[in-house]
């Protein structure tokens, strides 16, 4: 594997589907890879870049292009940085805590992308950092985690929003449901989870079935599937926040993606 992804930025630079404002972004990325990084694993280094890209766009569209008052931002889970990245090169003023379950992943983010680190556990009821938050990114966890974990995430994010902040996450929704119905992905799921997952989801919304045992995976981490009403009420099950935004298979044109804000902002305060 290649040190950095500079021959694939070149590629991407050149594309027409790239602006102009997104080229000056692109160039300002960092391009180095860890050796390790687990995203890289079936998929191409230009398309590695691309969902990166992508994930920006989403932000940008979320907090309305304007990046003033994102002090403090979270990478939650950070992986290697496919996001981090782009998150450094959108707020190179901003303070980053890059959050991971991984030592060496944190290791490394916090060398090459200037983040502060905080070491993260699979219960989320158990995390409380420091600090509150005006930008949550959470790309790709509500992917692999059952219903009473999602609320528990959702838990976590709105205890760490500080009171103007907005929390983007992506889950898997329709699209993948109908992926997985014709049989064009599996997930790394065997066909009787798939058809559990499915009928989940159809029953109640929300459609989980763990990875098989051999993989080697925490028993109650798979894949999962949500509707868009589902995982509003489960917000409303949190309490304190409400959607933003929705734009459905709006990362890289497979996951759903999510806006929440605390549910008492700006907009909704009226002057005496």
């Amino acid at each position: 594997m290649p040190n950095d992804l500079n021959a694939e930025k070149v590629i991407l630079l050149s594309s027409a589907d790239i602006s102009d404002a997104e080229k000056i972004l692109l160039r300002t990325v960092n391009t180095s890879l860890h050796p390790h990084d687990n995203m890289l694993n079936g998929q191409d280094a230009l398309h590695y870049l691309s969902v990166g890209l992508s994930a920006s766009r989403c932000i940008d569209k979320a907090i309305g292009g304007n990046y003033q008052g994102i002090d403090e931002i979270l990478d939650f889970p950070c992986g290697s940085g496919r996001v981090l990245r782009f998150l450094r090169a959108m707020f190179p003023a901003s303070t980053i805590t890059a959050s991971e379950i991984d030592t060496e992943m944190l290791d490394f983010c916090m060398k090459n992308f200037s983040a502060e680190s905080f070491m993260s556990k699979s219960n989320f009821g158990d995390l409380f950092l420091k600090k509150r938050y005006d930008l949550i990114w959470c790309g790709s966890l509500f992917t692999h985690i059952d219903e009473l974990t999602a609320i528990s995430l959702l838990n976590f994010f709105q205890r760490h929003l500080s009171e103007r902040g907005i929390c983007v996450f992506t889950a898997h929704g329709q699209l993948s449901i109908d992926w997985l119905r014709n049989g064009i992905i599996t997930y790394g799921l065997p066909e009787d989870s798939v058809q559990a997952l499915i009928r989940d989801f159809q029953l109640s919304g929300y459609g989980f079935s763990n990875y098989p045992e051999h993989l080697g995976y925490p028993s109650n981490y798979g894949i999962s599937v949500a509707t868009h009403q589902r995982m509003n009420d489960l917000a409303r099950a949190v309490g304190g926040i409400k959607e933003s935004m929705f734009i459905e298979h709006g990362w890289d044109n497979h996951q759903d993606v999510y806006a929440f804000t605390k549910s008492i902002v700006f907009s909704d305060i009226v002057a005496d």
